[in-house]
């Protein structure tokens, strides 16, 4: 047998009494040092924290009846995931201030963990405020809801507060269907208490572009439901690059919600091809006497002074006349 297994055997057998734990209590604060003394000391810790829970959970009930609260420990408040409240954070600076010169009103609502401790079924923002005010303990109230109930009400009440943007109720109506998959749209519609087109039109973002969904998870309030129904339908008919395009800009606040719109639904433009510039020279002796350029239907004439470019004004005028007359003449013969 191994050292490791002998200490196992030799702490197993260990049997603490009340006796014990008394005499491990009357020690004071410092911890034992020897392997069973320490075992005493934490069986004891543990059966002391579990004694004030009881005891604080007995608290919570008899108030309950009598509509009263208790102050609970914050290290004994846990948060279940997907139960918390969205608030902004400016809301949340306020709250905080509040409560750093304020009483505290209305206590949050708990209700007991079967592995101890409390749930956190409302209130989560105020024990985050007294967490950061370095407060110890908060009023609790005993909740009245089931754990089901609660985090059904703090899901809805999240949804169709005013505060959240259409990106963000997307989101919470697409997790609700993940967890509920064999329930309809239409079912959960009536759920929420929303219109079978307004939650279509919100889960209409599942169809943008993954880099269009990253840019909304970091700017949520960048798109709208409608100008996302329409960046959705782009996307469908293939225009998934334009959509990209035109929501970057709109990132950049280079354009707005309209014109990222109808430059997704535009075709793009197709580059110009650059005229190619022809021309010659007409010399007088080693000397340019004229450069004559030409790009489609222009032709530049450069002369080496004004009074060349007047001498010869006139000629070129007479020419073009009668061009223009023989160009006349065999358009009437057509």
């Amino acid at each position: 047998m191994s050292l490791r297994e002998k200490l196992a055997a030799k702490a197993g057998s260990i049997k603490v009494t009340p006796e014990d734990l008394e005499k491990a209590a009357a020690r004071g604060p410092l911890p034992p040092r020897t392997a069973p003394g320490q075992l005493m000391h934490m069986q004891g810790k543990v059966e002391r924290q579990a004694a004030e829970i009881a005891e604080l959970r007995a608290q919570l009930e008899a108030a309950h009846r009598i509509g009263g609260a208790v102050d609970i420990p914050l290290d004994q408040l846990h948060e279940v995931p997907g139960r918390r409240r969205y608030m902004p954070p400016e809301k949340y600076a306020e709250l905080r201030e509040n409560l750093r010169h304020n009483k505290l009103v209305h206590p949050v609502s708990v209700c007991p963990r079967a592995e101890g401790g409390f749930e956190i079924v409302s209130g989560h923002h105020r024990i985050d405020a007294f967490r950061d005010l370095g407060r110890a303990t908060i009023r609790c109230v005993l909740g009245d809801l089931s754990s089901e109930e609660a985090d059904a009400g703090a899901f809805y009440a999240n949804l169709m507060q005013s505060d959240l943007t259409d990106f963000e109720k997307f989101r919470k109506f697409d997790e609700l269907l993940a967890r509920q998959p064999g329930k309809t749209q239409a079912s959960i519609a009536e759920q929420a208490g929303v219109s079978e087109a307004t939650l279509s039109q919100l889960l209409s973002f599942r169809h943008l572009p993954a880099e269009v969904l990253q840019l909304l998870d970091d700017q949520p309030g960048l798109l709208g439901a409608n100008a996302g129904y329409d960046l959705a339908a782009a996307t469908r008919d293939g225009r998934s690059e334009r959509v990209i395009d035109a929501v970057k800009l709109l990132a950049d606040r280079k354009i707005d919600q309209q014109q990222a719109v109808r430059m997704a639904r535009s075709e793009p433009q197709k580059a110009k091809a650059a005229a190619v510039a022809t021309g010659f020279k007409v010399k007088a002796g080693k000397a340019t006497w004229c450069d004559v350029r030409i790009a489609k239907k222009v032709m530049r004439i450069e002369f080496r002074s004004e009074d060349e470019a007047q001498a010869v004004q006139e000629a070129i005028r007479e020419h073009l006349e009668r061009l223009a007359k023989t160009a006349s003449s065999e358009d009437a013969k057509r």
